[in-house]
């Protein structure tokens, strides 16, 4: 039975350094060699994943930006992606600035990345700003107004802030043709949310489906630990949250796992693998 594994990263995959611990590398790198399908789902964007995962072969392409985006990484190109349609983009950014909240919005043009800011005066949303291209080189772009970013190749929206005032902006666009949204508890600051908007075809569900559908996957296990994973789990066969997860989250899993401190799902793989071949 031709099988799917697939891990969302922060808090369930990495260590909460966010890093992939070197015996989950290690691990992962032995699952390959003996031909387990892997393939993360996560909000990330390609440039963080292609640095944390820079040791393990990935032959699966990845689930990025929670569903936005399916990403070949061998042949380093989006294969599959959804935009935000212009109009609803540009309510959006009206909205924001409105209501004077700073986020970063993503296009693709080509293969390329773009992300652009309005007005960073938030520290939060600064230290989310500053880490990233010390870190993984990503192109940041500032502009006048958010609103002169918006095209027809606008993919995401995003932005982190305490849950309140998140919560503000979630129920301004909540309503708006065309959008869906991800809102959850940041894994490594507990007083910040992020609300992360999309265009409606987006989401780790669909994502799941279409690489279910693209590669003939019979069987599609799925692990996770936070709220936009409940989109993940609703697309596997079985779902596994580690012990770190939220309740809901738990609530919904086929069974819980090991934490992320404890290198739980590939261990967890590892053992299902091999109790599947001695079957």
């Amino acid at each position: 039975m031709k099988t799917l594994y697939i891990s969302d990263l922060d808090g369930t995959l990495l260590t909460p350094d966010a890093c992939l611990s070197e015996r989950s590398t290690q691990l992962l790198q032995h699952l390959s060699a003996e031909g387990v399908l892997f393939s993360c789902a996560t909000a990330r964007s390609i440039v963080s994943v292609r640095s944390i995962l820079s040791r393990v072969q990935m032959p699966m392409p990845v689930v990025l930006m929670n569903g936005v985006c399916i990403y070949d990484m061998h042949a380093r190109q989006y294969q599959h992606y959804e935009t935000i349609g212009v109009q609803t983009a540009l309510q959006v950014t009206e909205i924001l600035e409105q209501m004077q909240v700073p986020a970063f919005l993503y296009t693709i043009e080509g293969q390329e990345l773009g992300c652009f800011h309005h007005r960073l005066d938030d520290p939060v949303m600064e230290a989310y700003r500053a880490a990233r291209p010390q870190r993984f080189d990503r192109p940041f772009t500032q502009v006048d107004s958010l609103t002169q970013a918006v095209s027809d190749r606008t993919i995401y929206i995003t932005m982190v802030d305490q849950k309140d005032r998140i919560q503000k902006i979630r129920d301004a666009v909540a309503h708006l043709p065309g959008l869906q949204y991800a809102f959850y508890k940041d894994v490594y600051d507990r007083d910040s949310w992020y609300l992360e908007l999309c265009g409606a075809g987006a989401s780790k569900r669909q994502a799941v489906d279409y690489l279910r559908h693209a590669y003939g996957f019979a069987h599609i296990i799925g692990f996770g630990d936070n709220l936009n994973d409940l989109s993940l789990f609703a697309g596997c066969d079985e779902c596994y949250a580690v012990a770190n997860a939220r309740d809901e989250v738990k609530a919904a899993a086929t069974g819980v796992i090991g934490s992320n401190l404890e290198d739980a799902v590939p261990e967890w793989i590892l053992e299902h693998y091999y109790h599947n071949q001695k079957g």
